[in-house]
């Protein structure tokens, strides 16, 4: 019977000690389970690049898109009046931060490089907030600010839309995006007589693969400043690790007559 007793006790204690394991396994499992993968994002809406007037879009005007929460962009571009260096070049660059995936802050830099002397310096912060998703029938809506203080002063708030018609998503023709906006800004200096003309715009963007958008675009004319319609057309690379715009434009400015080049380059992280 001693041999019994032994033996049945054995198995009682190895199963007690197997027990509090077992019961510590569960527990740690059940404190730290394994976070599921992040939603990836998926939604693009209206974003372009760095333009004459500074806040991403087409090239001369600005468009409703905003970066994913948590990336950063940062973006130069250059602009030749007349496809000449003389007697002005004008710079622009661009820093922004998605504070959400709505809410985009970020600061703006200008020059004019004037042959003659007098070169202008100015810069100021912009905000935009996208207040609709490009979802079913309605487009994406976005409205933003956007300031120039120094040599130039000039205050700028827009409203903008977009809508995208998907078209294939591995053929040739991936999609066709349509932009509209109105622009309105108040110009402090220089100048005597500043135009304070609101400005009406709209655009088209063809997507071809690896992100690459011939874009155009068309706005209303400011007779304040020129006889002239702006335009633009060209071409955006929109890989996000570095992007890149060429166009040729016409600003609507009294001393541009002919399209003239325009060129960014620039990149976007996400943190």
């Amino acid at each position: 019977m001693r041999p019994t007793f032994l033996l049945t006790l054995s198995a009682l204690a190895a199963a007690a000690l197997s027990i509090p394991a077992q019961a510590g396994e569960v527990t740690l499992s059940s404190k730290n389970p394994i976070p599921p993968p992040p939603p990836i994002e998926d939604y693009v809406g209206g974003r372009g690049l760095l333009t004459i007037q500074g806040p991403t879009g087409l090239f001369i005007n600005p468009t409703s898109g905003t970066m994913p929460a948590g990336s950063f962009t940062a973006q130069y571009c250059f602009f030749l009046p007349n496809n000449d260096s003389d007697p002005v070049m004008a710079h622009g660059a661009l820093l922004s931060y998605a504070v959400t995936d709505w809410l985009e802050v970020g600061g703006l830099f200008g020059a004019k490089d004037i042959d003659a002397g007098g070169d202008l310096f100015s810069g100021g912060p912009m905000v935009r907030v996208r207040l609709l998703k490009d979802e079913g029938p309605m487009p994406e809506l976005s409205v933003g600010s956007y300031i120039f203080l120094g040599d130039e002063e000039n205050y700028n708030a827009f409203i903008a839309l977009f809508k995208r018609c998907e078209i294939s998503q591995d053929g040739f023709l991936r999609s066709v995006g349509f932009h509209a906006g109105l622009r309105q800004t108040w110009i402090e200096k220089p100048g005597d007589d500043p135009s304070d003309t609101p400005v009406g715009y709209f655009g088209l963007e063809v997507e071809l693969p690896f992100r690459f958008y011939l874009v155009g675009e068309v706005s209303t004319k400011d007779e304040d400043l020129s006889d002239e319609t702006p335009y633009a057309f060209g071409v955006q690379w929109r890989l996000g690790g570095i992007n890149i715009s060429a166009a040729f434009t016409e600003p609507g400015l009294d001393f541009v007559d002919e399209p003239s080049f325009f060129f960014g380059i620039g990149t976007q992280l996400s943190f």
